[in-house]
């Protein structure tokens, strides 16, 4: 079973009608998202999501175009070796970037073409399950203001969530202040992970900052501290970690495997959060997660997008030894339910393995007109 056509896919979800989306980086309008559907001879499609697409849509349908004459004719009956035959043929020009989280997409719609033919859930692909569950976190936590970053606090402990991720404001003040509310408010057991958003979105904050809020933050012992510097100050994260008595994760945004491997051999991080959507496909995010693991540190998936990349995230960590919790972003978006075959099964705050063939994702002609792409109006850091 080979490909013979690749195509992007872009989709928006319009808030209009309802409360924007709103927090310290700026107003998201509508929720973007580039989809890649691969098409084989066997007349089976699969899809993929290019996960810098929900912010930059409009520079995937060409990095799809000049990716074509590659991935035309290659072989899914092996998806795992469908991104190094990628990253082989393009190291010239496609090393990094949106062009990493094409390659991703065009290897997880081999995973999902590949599992559909089969009959059988990607994981059994993978090698099979390795956990009866995972836990899940509930991660949003968007807000101007307090209120609303504790009301949505509120809601996901109702909702059985046993660990919340919230964001920073836009100094350290205001994010001391925010942290003390939020931990007085928590209910006895739940857990916390403060969100720097590379401290803070796109103003970084000096390192006295970081570690100001950092030194704050471990009189309450939160599960981690997320990404507290910009993604390439590895001196800042390794610095951080030094000097703090909190966990460090990073760096989402990451989009090859060498990133990780310098950020953790320079001893920046407790914890790693590869995004199988952003890193180069499922293949590369196992080889982040095994080096993680293999260090004594941690994995945890970043999943911020429709229900393409989280059921291509969840199968990964399914079938992914020793990980056994992921981010579930809980934030209003159809394009995360509307995807999806089946339902996820969630108990309390974990979720129990997907049964339907490949991923366990369909797009219609109906679903593509009912979220036309609107550009210009998605998540814009200001």
């Amino acid at each position: 079973m080979k490909i013979t056509d690749i195509r992007a896919v872009l989709l928006s979800h319009d808030y209009a009608g309802q409360p924007p989306l709103e927090w310290v980086g700026g107003r998201i309008e509508t929720w973007d998202a580039a989809l890649v559907e691969i098409t084989t001879d066997a007349g089976v499609t699969g899809l993929g999501e290019v996960a810098q697409g929900i912010m930059g849509a409009l520079a995937v349908p060409g990095v799809v175009e000049a990716l074509r004459q590659y991935a035309v004719g290659l072989s899914v009956e092996e998806p795992g070796t469908v991104g190094d035959a990628l990253r082989a043929s393009t190291a010239f020009w496609a090393r990094g970037g949106v062009a990493s989280g094409v390659i991703a997409a065009i290897e997880v719609a081999a995973f999902d073409a590949a599992g559909k033919a089969a009959g059988v859930p990607v994981h059994e692909l993978l090698g099979g399950l390795r956990h009866p569950s995972v836990e899940l976190y509930a991660s949003g936590g968007l807000g101007v203001d307090e209120e609303q970053v504790l009301a949505w606090v509120k809601e996901m402990e109702a909702r059985g969530f046993a660990t919340v991720k919230f964001r920073a404001m836009t100094g350290p003040e205001r994010t001391i202040g925010l942290i003390d509310r939020v931990v007085a408010a928590l209910e006895p057991g739940t857990r916390f992970v403060l969100d720097a958003v590379q401290g803070c979105a796109g103003r970084s904050w000096p390192l006295a900052d970081v570690l100001r809020v950092g030194e704050h933050l471990a009189r309450y012992g939160p599960r981690w501290y997320e990404e507290p510097c910009r993604a390439e100050d590895v001196a800042g994260y390794t610095a951080a970690r030094a000097a703090l008595e909190v966990p460090i994760s990073g760096v989402e945004s990451y989009s090859t495997r060498q990133e990780f491997e310098r950020l953790m051999e320079a001893g920046g991080v407790d914890l790693v959060q590869p995004d199988v959507g952003m890193v180069g496909g499922i293949t590369e995010f196992q080889r982040v997660a095994g080096q993680a693991f293999g260090s004594g540190l941690d994995c945890v998936p970043h999943i911020w997008s429709t229900g393409v990349n989280l059921m291509a995230s969840v199968h990964t960590a399914f079938a992914t030894p020793h990980l056994d919790l992921i981010e579930l972003c809980t934030l209003p978006n159809p394009l995360r339910e509307d995807l999806l075959v089946e339902p996820l099964r969630i108990e309390g705050s974990h979720l129990l393995p997907p049964a339907a063939p490949g991923l366990g994702v369909r797009l219609t002609p109906e679903i593509e007109a009912r979220f036309a792409f609107q550009p210009g109006r998605g998540h814009v850091i200001r």
